[in-house]
C-alpha cells in the first residue's frame, strides 16, 4: 500500500466519480481504477459500490477513509516538520580549542557533522586562551574549549567538566604496548616527549610526578599535539597525554599508569549573558554527554 494510493482512494471518495477525481488528480481515468482495484484486492474488501455509471462508498470505505485521511495528514505533517527541522538544524557554529584540550571535541566532531549535515562547524585551534578569549569578546567564537583558565576577565563564563585521564601513550610495536598498567618509577627508562612547562597538560604531568616522587627530565619537549604523535609513532618515544588521544589512532596504544588516574579538566569559555544557538547547544550537549562517559570509564580504571 502506497501513500498514493491513499490519496487516490480519498479524492475518489470526495468526487465519487471517476472522471472528475481523474480531472481532480490530473491522472488518466484508467490510471485511478487501477490503483482503487489494487487497494481494495490488498485490503480483501469493496470500498466503492459500482452501480450504473455512480459509486458509492461501503460501509468498508466509509471505516477505511477515516484512517486513509488521517495517515495522508500525519504523513503530511510529517513533511513539513521534517522540512522546519532541517530549517532550524542548520547554521554556522565557531569554536576555538586550546590544542592540549581538543581531544573531547575531536571526538565529537565526526558525530555532530554527521547528525546535523546542514550545520557549518567552524574550529580554531590556537595554544593561547588569551587569544580566544578576545575572539570570543568579539563575537567571532561562539564558545571555547580550554583547560582549566586562571585569570580570566568577568565577561567571560567558565563551566568546567571532566576529560579522560593521562596515560603513557606508545606506538603499537614499543616494548612497553603489552602492559596493561605503567609505573612511574619506570618512565625514565625510555625516551620521552612531553608538553613544554607553558602547557596545561604538562602542569598535571609534573603533578602527578611529584605524587610519586619521581624525577624525570625529557629528551625532547614539543607544543603541538599532532607533533607529538608523529614522534611516538616513530616507535623510539613514549608521552604522557590524555587516554582518548588514541581513539582514532589505531597504531597507538594508551597505557594506564598505576595509581593514578589524573584526569585533563576541561573547560568551556562563553561570554556571559550570551544566548547560545541550537546548534551551538547540540554540540555542548554531545561533548557533555562524552565527556561523562569517559570520566565513568576512567573512575573503572581507578578501581583494584
Amino acid at each position: 500500500m502506497e501513500l498514493t494510493q491513499l490519496k487516490y482512494f480519498s479524492t475518489l471518495a470526495d468526487y465519487l466519480s471517476f472522471t472528475e477525481a481523474a480531472k481532480a488528480l490530473f491522472i488518466t481515468q484508467s490510471t485511478l481504477s487501477l490503483s482503487i482495484k489494487q487497494l481494495e484486492e490488498e485490503l480483501d474488501t469493496l470500498l466503492f459500490d459500482r452501480v450504473g455509471k455512480r459509486i458509492y462508498l461501503t460501509d468498508a470505505g466509509k471505516i477505511f477513509l477515516d484512517y486513509a485521511r488521517k495517515a495522508i495528514t500525519d504523513v503530511n505533517d510529517g513533511i513539513e516538520v521534517l522540512k522546519e527541522s532541517q530549517h532550524i538544524y542548520a547554521g554556522k557554529v565557531r569554536v576555538g580549542v586550546i590544542y592540549s584540550s581538543s581531544v573531547v571535541l575531536n571526538a565529537c566532531i565526526t558525530k555532530f557533522t554527521k547528525t546535523y549535515p546542514r550545520v557549518q562547524l567552524s574550529v580554531f585551534y590556537s595554544h593561547s586562551i588569551l587569544e580566544l578569549v578576545e575572539l570570543i569578546n568579539a563575537n567571532k567564537l561562539d564558545f571555547a574549549v580550554t583547560y582549566k583558565p586562571a585569570n580570566i576577565p568577568p565577561l567571560i563564563e567558565v563551566k568546567e567538566f571532566n576529560s579522560p585521564p593521562l596515560c603513557v601513550v606508545a606506538h603499537k610495536d614499543h616494548p612497553v604496548s603489552v602492559r596493561k598498567t605503567f609505573s612511574l618509577e619506570d618512565i625514565g627508562d625510555y625516551p620521552l616527549i612531553l608538553f613544554p612547562h607553558s602547557i596545561y597538560t604538562r602542569t598535571l604531568i609534573d603533578k602527578m610526578l611529584q605524587q610519586h616522587k619521581v624525577s624525570v627530565t625529557p629528551q625532547l619537549e614539543i607544543n603541538s599535539t599532532p607533533v607529538i604523535l608523529d614522534m611516538v609513532r616513530t616507535g623510539h618515544w613514549i608521552s604522557i597525554l590524555s587516554k582518548d588521544i588514541t581513539r582514532n589512532n589505531p597504531d597507538l596504544r594508551a597505557i594506564q599508569i598505576k595509581g593514578c588516574v589524573e584526569c585533563m579538566h576541561a573547560s568551556l569559555l562563553f561570554l556571559k549573558g550570551k544566548r547560545q544557538s541550537i546548534m551551538a547547544e547540540k554540540l555542548l550537549e554531545m561533548m557533555k554527554i562524552y565527556s561523562q562517559e569517559k570520566h565513568q570509564s576512567a573512575e573503572g580504571l581507578s578501581e583494584p
